[in-house]
C-alpha cells in the first residue's frame, strides 16, 4: 500500500511540473524573419515553447556570462532573424527556471523576473533578457554548441501563411508591431458559462469537492442577485458562486507565508486540477508577491487561439488564486467553454488597427487631452505625434461584453492600449466596445 501511495505522489508530482510547464510559457512570440519582417504567435504555443527550450536550456543550467546592456543592443538583436518569448506580468525568473529543472541557476540569481527573452537564430551563445523595471540584460555562454534547429524550425513558420507585421511607428521611435494586412478570418464564437447557475446537479457536485465532498456543516444562502452562498462552520470556509457562474472561494489561512514561488504555484495548480481544472489554453498571466507574505497567481486562457478577456473590473484574470503556505486563502474562477455551436464567419475581413485608429482619431485625441490633462493649445499635428509615439500595444483577443449572463457571442476585437488608456475596438467594424483607464 505505501509504495502504490509513494508511487502515485510522484506521478502526481510529475504530472504537476508538465503543467507547470505549459503554465509558464510564453503569452506570445514576436517571430522575425529579418527585414522589418515580423509575425506575431499565439497559436501552438506549446510547439514554439518546446523548440526555444531546447536552445534556452544551457543558458538556464550552465554558468552563462550575464552583462548589464541597452535597449537599442536588445531591439538590434530583435530585427534580426530571431524569436522574441513575452511573458506575463512579474514572472520570476526562477519559475522559468524550474522549467530547465535548475531553480538555482544562475540567471535566475542574477536577474530577479523576466518579461521577454530575445533568442536570435544565428545562435552564437547569446541571447538577451528584458527583466524587471525594463532592464535589459546580454546573457553569453562560452562554450556554445551550435544549434541549427531554431533557424530551420523559423523557416519553417515563415512558408506557412502568416499575418506580416511591420513597426509602422518606428518614424517617431515606437516599435509598436501592427499588421499589414489580416487576411485570416477569425470567427465568432457562441460560448456559454462553464457553471450554469440553475442546475443544481452541476452546482452541488463543483461544491461538494471544496468540502470533501460533504455538505452536512454547510450552510446554503440564497442571495436576492441569483447568487448562491454556501458557508461552512462560522464562515472559515465559504463558497459563492454568482448568477453568471463565476466562483469566490475563500478559506481563514492563519498567518501562514509563503517565500518559495514554485512551491506556491505547485500549490495552485494541484487546488485547482482537484477542483474543476484548467481550460485548454491557459497560460500563467500575472504574478503578485501579496505584502511578501503570500502569492497571488493570474492566469489567462484562449479560445481558438485569442486570448479571452472580460468587461469586468472585478475580474482581474479568468483564474485567479492566492496561496499563503501550503493553503489556499483565496481562488476565483470564471471560464466560458465553446458550446460547439457552428463558428459564425463575418461577411467582412479584420479591420487594420491603424484604420480603426485613423477613424476614432478625434476621439482619441481628445482622451489624450484629458487623461494627460494635457495643454488644450496643443496643434493637432502635434497631438497626433504624441498618439502614435504612445501606442504601446495591439492585439487581437476575444472581448467578452458580459452583456448576456449564461450565452454570449464573443467578437474578436482590437485591443489597443495608448498611453494611460486602453480600448476595445470590434474588429469587424470598429466599432468602439470599452474603453478605461489602466490601473
Amino acid at each position: 500500500k505505501v509504495v502504490q501511495s509513494e508511487a502515485s505522489s510522484k506521478g502526481d508530482q510529475i504530472e504537476t511540473n508538465e503543467l507547470r510547464i505549459q503554465l509558464v510559457a510564453p503569452r506570445r512570440a514576436i517571430v522575425s524573419f529579418g527585414n522589418n519582417n515580423y509575425t506575431i504567435i499565439t497559436s501552438n504555443i506549446k510547439k514554439l515553447w518546446e523548440e526555444t527550450r531546447k536552445v534556452l536550456t544551457p543558458y538556464f543550467q550552465g554558468e552563462p556570462e550575464i552583462i548589464p546592456t541597452t535597449n537599442e543592443k536588445y531591439r538590434e538583436s530583435s530585427r534580426l532573424k530571431s524569436i522574441e518569448l513575452e511573458f506575463g506580468e512579474n514572472i520570476s525568473s526562477v519559475l522559468v527556471a524550474s522549467v530547465f529543472d535548475k531553480v538555482d541557476s544562475k540567471l535566475a540569481s542574477d536577474i530577479r523576473a523576466i518579461k521577454k527573452i530575445v533568442i536570435p537564430t544565428a545562435n552564437k551563445g547569446v541571447i538577451y533578457v528584458v527583466g524587471a523595471e525594463d532592464k535589459v540584460y546580454e546573457v553569453k555562454l562560452n562554450n556554445y554548441e551550435e544549434n541549427k534547429q531554431l533557424n530551420t524550425y523559423v523557416d519553417s513558420l515563415q512558408e506557412r501563411n502568416q499575418v506580416k507585421y511591420y513597426p509602422l511607428f518606428a518614424d517617431v521611435d515606437n516599435y509598436t508591431l501592427m499588421p499589414l494586412s489580416y487576411q485570416k478570418p477569425t470567427p465568432l464564437v457562441f460560448v456559454e458559462s462553464e457553471i450554469n447557475i440553475e442546475n443544481e446537479a452541476i452546482v452541488m457536485d463543483r461544491v461538494k469537492s471544496f468540502f470533501n465532498e460533504n455538505l452536512d456543516f454547510v450552510k446554503t444562502i440564497n442571495e436576492t442577485s441569483g447568487a448562491v452562498i454556501f458557508m461552512y462552520g462560522y464562515g472559515e470556509k465559504g463558497v459563492r458562486i454568482n448568477n453568471i457562474g463565476r466562483i469566490e472561494y475563500t478559506q481563514e489561512i492563519g498567518a501562514d507565508f509563503s517565500s518559495n514561488v514554485v512551491a506556491a504555484l505547485d500549490v495552485a495548480i494541484n487546488f485547482v486540477e482537484n477542483h474543476g481544472g484548467f481550460p485548454e489554453g491557459t497560460y500563467l498571466q500575472e504574478i503578485k508577491h501579496e505584502d511578501k507574505k503570500g502569492y497571488y497567481f493570474g492566469f489567462g486562457y484562449r479560445i481558438e487561439e485569442l486570448p479571452v478577456l472580460f468587461n469586468n473590473p472585478n475580474i482581474g484574470h479568468p483564474i485567479e488564486i492566492e496561496i499563503y503556505g501550503n493553503k489556499v486563502k483565496s481562488y476565483h474562477s470564471f471560464i466560458r467553454k465553446n458550446m460547439m455551436l457552428p463558428d459564425v464567419i463575418a461577411n467582412s475581413y479584420t479591420e487594420l488597427p491603424q484604420k480603426i485608429i485613423e477613424d476614432n482619431i478625434l476621439m482619441l485625441m481628445e482622451d489624450y487631452l484629458l487623461d494627460t490633462k494635457g495643454n488644450q493649445q496643443l496643434v493637432d499635428k502635434e497631438l497626433l505625434s504624441f498618439i502614435e509615439k504612445n501606442i504601446s500595444e495591439i492585439e487581437l483577443v476575444y472581448y467578452d461584453t458580459m452583456e448576456d449572463t449564461r450565452r454570449q457571442l464573443l467578437i474578436p476585437t482590437w485591443k489597443i492600449k495608448i498611453n494611460k488608456r486602453v480600448y476595445y475596438f470590434n474588429s469587424y467594424d470598429g466599432e468602439l466596445l470599452h474603453s478605461s483607464l489602466v490601473k
